[in-house]
Formats: C-alpha cells, structure tokens, sequence
C-alpha cells in the first residue's frame, strides 16, 4: 500500500512539473508587442496608413484610390508617440497636415475593444469604432493551385544602375514570392534569412535599365536571383516568381507601388457595407468642411 502511494506521489509531482515547464515556455504576446507593425484603414476610397514602432513612435499618411482600387494620389502625413495603459492606446501628435484625422498637438484616447496579430479595433471619445487591418503580401495564385510552398518576399524597391552618371533616376519595384522545393511530411519552410533580402538588393540594384526592359529578361534576372539568396535559404528555392513589376521614375509612384502591394483588400459587398461606406463618405465630406 505504501509503495502504491508513492508512486502515486511521484506520478503527481512529475504531472506539475510538467504543466510548469510548459506554462514557462508559452509566453503571449502583451497588447504592446501585438500593436507593432503596419496597419490600414478603409474609409470609402481613402486608405489611412498607421506604422507604430517598438521604440513608441508612429507616422501616418492618408493614400486616395480610384474606382480600379489604384492609388493615386497623396492626402498628407502625420507622427507622434504611441503607447497602452489600462485598455487605452494613446497618441499623442507632434506633427500632422491631415487634421480630419490626426489633431496638430492633440493627444488622442482609443478604447481597445479587440486587437489581434491581424486586426486591430479602436474605439474613440465619441464611440466609434475604427477597425484596422494588419497589411501583408499576397501569395501567387498559381503557386497556391499546385499546392505549392510561397514565402512572400514581400515589395522590393531599389535604384537601377546608371550607364551614365546624368542618366534619370529609374527604381525597379517588384513584388517577390519564393517558391519552394518539395518538403518532407511535416517538415517547415525554412525562415528568410535577413543577409537573403540584402543579397537581392545588392543584386537588383547592380541592374540597368536594359537589363529588365521586358519580362523575358526579368526572368532570366529572376533565375540569377535563385542562386544569389538560395544559400541564406538554405538552398530550398526552387524559383522566384515575379508578381508585379514596374519601373518608376518618381519616389511618389515607389510609394504608391509599397502601399498597393502592402494593402489587405477589405471585401465590399451587401446593402449594410454600402450604407456604412457612405456614412463614411458623408462622414469625411463633413469633416472637410
């Protein structure tokens, strides 16, 4: 009987120990940790970036589309500080030419009512309720039909080389996924190493004008490019596929390029979403008034 019992004591105490080994190596995320990162508003045709920082800083502009979902043109800029206390975030604005949205000089109160690694919900002074989408890059349609592995790269901008010094300016904007090697049941992508990113820029930015000038030769860079970063990759890409792709000849339209590509479509369809874009659009009228 003595004997059962210690068993039985020992089964328990190994029982707690393992429930807190495992309590100590799940740590969540605080509501600080999640808010970080690049956030969107849709508000009738006018997308409102957030960009908050770990370091409690933050920067917003306000981008305007047109009915092909296009952006075209730039509404201003705002930044400030940010931070959580007691189910509050708060910003205070140092600087902001978009005062419909951003107050020069104000510190402004939201009620987090949800906020999550995508969404984000924010409720103001006068209660209503702005939801924000966590921005991230698209996977290729085709990759996804043949059930294959994409790591999104993500957009990628960088200055063209010249083939003489008093040559315009010219910036090759591309959206990249990665497109895997067969894996083994249960086996993960491998990450992207940073030096990865480093490499196709130093290597993309090697390129003149001539050496993109139509898709088949951007192909042919696309292939270099699977042995340039395969080696932070653990040499697991098997090819590069190129999803969008211009070259622009104004930082403005690289702007517009990083933000159309970095932008979570929010579906619009049904008479309640209708009515509720054109209380916005009343909305903003009001305000710029």
């Amino acid at each position: 009987m003595k004997k059962n019992t210690a068993y039985l004591t020992l089964g328990a105490i190994g029982i707690i120990f393992a429930v807190l080994l495992t309590g100590c190596g799940t740590e969540e995320q605080t509501q600080s940790e999640i808010a970080i990162g690049n956030w969107s508003q849709l508000r009738n045709r006018a997308y409102i970036l957030l960009i908050t920082n770990p370091k409690g800083g933050w920067n917003s502009s306000v981008r305007i589309a047109d009915a092909t979902s296009k952006i075209v043109e730039s509404k201003g800029n705002a930044k400030g500080s940010w931070y959580i206390d007691k189910g509050q975030m708060i910003f205070t604005v140092a600087e902001s030419d978009i005062q419909n949205i951003w107050e020069p000089n104000a510190t402004l109160f939201f009620d987090i009512i949800s906020l999550t690694e995508t969404e984000m919900q924010l409720q103001d002074e006068n209660g209503w309720v702005g939801i924000w989408k966590q921005t991230a890059a698209k996977k290729a349609a085709a990759a996804e039909e043949e059930l294959q592995v994409v790591l999104p790269m993500g957009p990628v901008v960088v200055n063209l080389n010249k083939n003489r010094s008093n040559d315009k300016d010219r910036y090759l904007c591309l959206n990249l996924n990665l497109i895997l090697k067969e894996l083994m049941p249960e086996q993960l992508p491998p990450p992207i190493h940073p030096r990865a990113y480093d490499a196709a820029i130093i290597f993309l930015s090697s390129l003149v004008q001539n050496d993109v000038k139509d898709f088949d030769d951007l192909k042919k860079q696309g292939k270099k490019l699977v042995d340039v970063i395969n080696p932070y990759i653990e040499g697991m890409v098997k090819d590069i596929e190129i999803e969008h792709v211009i070259v622009a000849d104004s930082i403005d339209k690289v702007e517009e390029f990083i933000i159309e590509h970095t932008m979570v479509d929010e579906p619009v369809s049904g008479e309640d979403e209708e009515t509720d874009t054109k209380k916005e659009s009343d909305q903003v009228k009001s305000d710029q008034n």
